[in-house]
């Protein structure tokens, strides 16, 4: 890029002034350095945006299908809809800032040294670590505002989001059952169908399964069923069809005309107050559990699991994005650059997926939670070293060219 061109040339007349004017030099040499380091961030910061948004809106239509069947089921309003985007927010930059960062510095990065302008940098004296600092300032914005949204935002929001879905499950009505997949009309109970008729009251090709037999599972298939009131209670009336009783003798089928099985969509009758999850609970509590949490192992392994998350992933922002700059900065353009850039996205996208087995083997093993901490850590070290080990090389290079000279 010129801008840079320009920069580096002018930085380069400034280091040919003589030793009387290094305090001059130093002015005019940070100023230029500011400059550049603008015109970066400026940059990294518009690629993150941009990454993010498109992430963001990724993330919210993906979660979004059975939201939609509760809309036209009549039990969610579409300002109840859009609030709950908004509160799944915090969640989708908690687990993806990481990945959405390293991506966008990697992208930027790469972009600058196939324009020849970190190569600009670099003849007007700059080192490795210089270059690579407007990534790294990115991502400590970046890791700072995962943290705000892990440690602060997370539980207010999702304490929110899990109330506006209680509420709603709770005015939800046969009409939010839709075809194709299986789903719950009381617990232990689940239907699928193929088809609903206009009248909305009628499906057709049925699938049943029932598993609240300790010892049996029944599978029930039927042509047609409609929905009847009985007392208030909704009623499932299956025709012509069979069920199939598995245990551990074999599978014994029945024929039928008719089969009721009751429906409940929505929260039991009763149902005053919801559970909570360990989600809705703030980072200080996840890592001080109460005593009914530490009593009961698997739990307690799932809060300390997940309080500590709550603070590796801001980590993780800073560790790979220098992994990233350690991979791409110091190296020349060539097939080996666009190896490596290919390199830093893979790493972009593991922080979104290395994660959950080394989790699942510490909730397993509660032991193992501190290898939690290495997935910021040894990013960090190695892109440190890669950084650092370009910047120890051109010194000795430089003094001894220095020597040959005088």
């Amino acid at each position: 890029m010129r801008q840079f061109s320009g920069l580096a040339g002018e930085t380069q007349g400034v280091g040919a002034d003589s030793r009387s004017s290094r305090a001059d030099r130093a002015s005019t040499g940070g100023a230029s350095l500011i400059t550049i380091y603008r015109h970066m961030l400026g940059r990294l910061t518009v690629a993150t945006a941009a990454i993010m948004s498109v992430i963001v809106i990724e993330q919210i239509l993906h979660k979004s299908p059975q939201l939609y069947n509760l809309v036209m089921g009549g039990a969610l309003s579409l300002d109840r809809l859009l609030l709950i985007w908004l509160h799944i927010l915090p969640v989708i930059f908690y687990h993806a800032t990481p990945e959405i960062v390293s991506i966008a510095v990697a992208c930027r990065y790469y972009q600058w040294i196939e324009n020849n302008e970190v190569l600009s940098l670099r003849s007007a004296g700059r080192s490795s670590c210089q270059i690579a600092c407007p990534g790294i300032i990115v991502a400590v914005l970046a890791g700072s505002f995962c943290a705000l949204n892990s440690l602060c935002l997370l539980p207010l929001s999702w304490r929110s989001l899990e109330d506006i879905r209680f509420q709603a499950a709770a005015n939800a009505g046969v009409e939010v059952l839709q075809p194709g997949y299986q789903q719950e009309i009381i617990p232990g109970v689940s239907v699928a169908f193929g088809r609903r008729s206009p009248d909305g009251n009628t499906l057709e090709d049925i699938v049943a399964l029932d598993g609240r037999n300790e010892h049996s599972f029944t599978e029930i298939w039927a042509r047609r069923g409609r929905f009847l009131e009985s007392d208030g209670v909704s009623l499932l009336l299956l025709d012509s069809g069979a069920y199939f009783v598995r245990s551990a003798t074999g599978i014994e089928k029945v024929d039928f005309d008719t089969f009721t099985l009751p429906v409940r969509i929505g929260t039991p009758e009763g149902t005053k107050e919801r559970p909570r999850g360990f989600y809705e609970e703030p980072v200080t509590r996840l890592l001080n559990p109460p005593i009914d949490v530490r009593d009961d192992a698997p739990m307690l392994a799932q809060w300390l699991v997940e309080g500590h998350r709550r603070i590796v992933n801001p980590l993780l922002c800073v560790g790979n994005v220098v992994l990233v700059l350690g991979l791409l900065v110091p190296r020349r353009q060539g097939k080996r650059q666009t190896l490596l850039f290919g390199l830093a996205v893979a790493s972009a996208f593991a922080t979104n997926t290395l994660p959950d087995p080394i989790i699942t083997m510490a909730i397993r093993n509660i032991e193992l939670l501190p290898l939690l901490y290495l997935l910021p850590t040894v990013p960090a070290l190695v892109g440190g070293l890669l950084l650092a080990g370009r910047g120890m090389r051109r010194p000795m290079l430089s003094g001894a060219d220095g020597g040959s000279t005088t």
